[in-house]
């Protein structure tokens, strides 16, 4: 094991014992473990719940401590919504930049163009294209 998969191992060990699973892929191995790293500083108590991708984008479940002040708790929430913007334009897979992209069958994964392109089971995904409506004031 590599030093990133051996920080996913102790982040799994911080999960429920019934889903000790992280969810994603190895691209996103770094923004889970540098997440973690962040809110652990700033309460080294917390609770984490899950670490999924879903729908092409990353969800990171926790909980602070008790006795927590209002702020902190904001802040933790700011840091994990940081590192879910980062994760939806890191490719799962690669950990390089990457776009929201859909298979055939409607399946959501956040991937690097190129390398999708070169990845057999990857190969049918295509760019989702974002269609922004404005609505009437």
């Amino acid at each position: 094991m590599n030093e990133l998969q051996l920080k996913v191992e102790a982040l799994r060990s911080k999960l429920p014992p019934d889903r000790p699973y992280v969810e994603v892929d190895e691209g996103w191995y770094g923004l889970v473990t540098d997440c973690d790293a962040e809110l652990a500083a700033m309460d080294a108590n917390y609770q984490l719940l899950q670490v999924k991708e879903k729908f092409g984008g990353l969800r990171y479940y926790f909980i602070p401590s008790q006795g927590v002040a209002d702020e902190q708790r904001d802040a933790m929430y700011e840091v994990v919504a940081r590192y879910e913007k980062i994760a939806s334009q890191t490719c799962e897979a690669t950990g390089e930049p990457g776009v929201l992209m859909k298979s055939p069958r409607g399946r959501l994964k956040t991937l690097n163009p190129e390398y999708a392109a070169g990845t057999a089971h990857l190969q049918s995904y295509v760019p989702v294209e974002h269609k922004w409506v404005r609505l009437a004031p």
